[in-house]
């Protein structure tokens, strides 16, 4: 599972988990027998903003143009 991180999250659209916010169920994961497989989490983030660069305008739904 990639994941952001807390700081990138508000540069993403609505509703993307983040690290942070689904640590607290990682013992839950932990406790769950896989037979096959496993669960990998990697957390990316920004390396830096910058200001010079125009913002992506939201929408309401994903595509709207206003």
């Amino acid at each position: 599972m990639v994941l952001p991180s807390r700081k990138l999250y508000p540069y993403l659209t609505d509703r993307i988990g983040n690290y942070e916010e689904l640590e607290p169920y990682f013992d839950v994961w932990r406790a769950v027998r896989i037979e096959e497989g496993f669960l990998a989490i990697f957390v990316i983030e920004h390396d830096l903003l910058d200001n010079n660069v125009p913002k992506i305008t939201k929408g309401t739904d994903g595509r709207a143009l206003i």
